[in-house]
């Protein structure tokens, strides 16, 4: 197994006066300066105590993006230290950080810094002067070959978190799992979810296909779906490779604009499909009652313009089934949080694209890198 041969953090690792520099993922939902869903920060602050409470000294790096604009983190600083419960000294530059004393410093937005996302070795050497050693608990964006996520690890001593260590080891579960199988698909790009479809499709014993995703099935096996968003380019494959295979599941009907509920076969030229319907609902409670496992990835409707109805109702009925639920995507994870029911869950992961990289590939450029590290481990 992949997560037995990971360098994985642990107390023996003598951390006493050392800089440790932590990959975390604080790149975050916010809206005028204040932080909209905490989650991810959240799950990084148990290996942040522990290092904090055994001496180390923190360099924490991270990106940001919005509407991919770079955009500078000192205007959510204070909402940082609210969350984490403890003082962090932003770092606008590498030589900032390299001369700061402060117990945590956060450097500034990585992909300010051009040698990121061009994965420049010297950047990360640039990088690895922050520190002694190295850990990646950012999981979830371990499938971007950048240049702290795959250089620095080669660099320095370099060991997975916890949070990452778990995502590895419940993950590989999902890869060959507990029969019966349930693979449940919404949100939009095809593209994101091709990987995962070709590896399940032999594997689940059912896969339901909801969201904007499902327009683009729907289309392909003939229907009309109005005026709703349709990956022009991914009709053939999708016609070729997973129309008529017995396994996947489509709507029968769906909520179109004004809430009005629509069969399939019923669908009008001007209407635009937001959501489910409640037979398509009540299928899919139905069938999910068999499984043992199930893995949901993306939204069934338009949750950003409060078509939250099928997915909500979903996230209820998963809280309370027996199976091992595995669930991954920010908008999912954000519904699930404002229902209360983030506890309920066999693993809610915190990368969406990087879950489905993971599970399409069976490993990540950030896991590789920790593999070929040079601590003896």
């Amino acid at each position: 197994m992949l997560s037995s041969r990971l360098p994985v953090f642990n107390e023996s690792i003598n951390v006493s006066d050392k800089r440790v520099i932590v990959r975390v993922d604080f790149n975050v939902p916010a809206e005028d300066a204040r932080i909209t869903d905490e989650y991810r920060i959240l799950r990084t602050l148990p290996l942040l105590e522990q290092l904090r409470g055994n001496g180390a000294r923190l360099v924490l790096l991270s990106h940001l993006t919005e509407k991919k604009e770079h955009r500078s983190f000192r205007s959510l600083m204070e909402e940082f230290q609210r969350v984490c419960g403890f003082s962090i000294e932003f770092a606008p530059t590498l030589l900032a950080a390299r001369q700061s004393k402060a117990p945590t410093v956060l450097l500034e937005n990585l992909r300010v810094f051009s040698g990121e996302e061009e994965r420049d070795p010297q950047f990360a050497k640039e990088l690895a002067l922050l520190g002694d050693l190295f850990i990646n608990e950012a999981f979830s964006q371990s499938h971007r070959p950048n240049a702290s996520i795959v250089e620095l690890p080669t660099l320095l001593p370099s060991y997975a978190g916890s949070l990452f260590y778990e995502e590895v080891r419940k993950l590989e579960e999902v890869s060959s799992p507990e029969k019966p199988f349930l693979l449940i698909l919404g949100g939009v790009k095809f593209a994101t979810k091709i990987g995962v479809l070709e590896h399940f499709v032999e594997v689940a014993d059912t896969i339901f296909i909801g969201g904007v995703l499902a327009n683009t099935f729907l289309a392909a096996s003939g229907f009309s779906v109005g005026e709703s968003s349709v990956e022009k380019d991914a009709l053939p494959r999708v016609r070729d490779v997973f129309i008529g295979k017995p396994n996947i599941m489509l709507p029968a009907d769906v909520r179109v604009e004004g809430n009005e509920v629509r069969a399939v076969p019923e669908i009008r030229a001007q209407d635009v499909i937001y959501d489910l319907g409640p037979v398509s609902s009540a299928a899919l409670a139905e069938k999910l009652r068999e499984m043992r496992m199930i893995l949901w990835n993306g939204p069934l409707g338009f949750v950003e313009h409060g078509y939250s109805q099928a997915t909500s109702e979903l996230i209820d009925l998963l809280a309370h089934s027996k199976a091992r639920v595995v669930i991954g995507g920010g908008d999912t994870l954000s519904l699930i949080r404002k229902q209360g029911l983030e506890d309920s869950f066999y693993h809610l992961s915190t990368g969406g694209g990087a879950m489905l990289e993971f599970l399409a590939k069976g490993t990540l450029p950030g896991i590789d890198a920790l593999l070929e590290t040079k601590n003896g481990v």
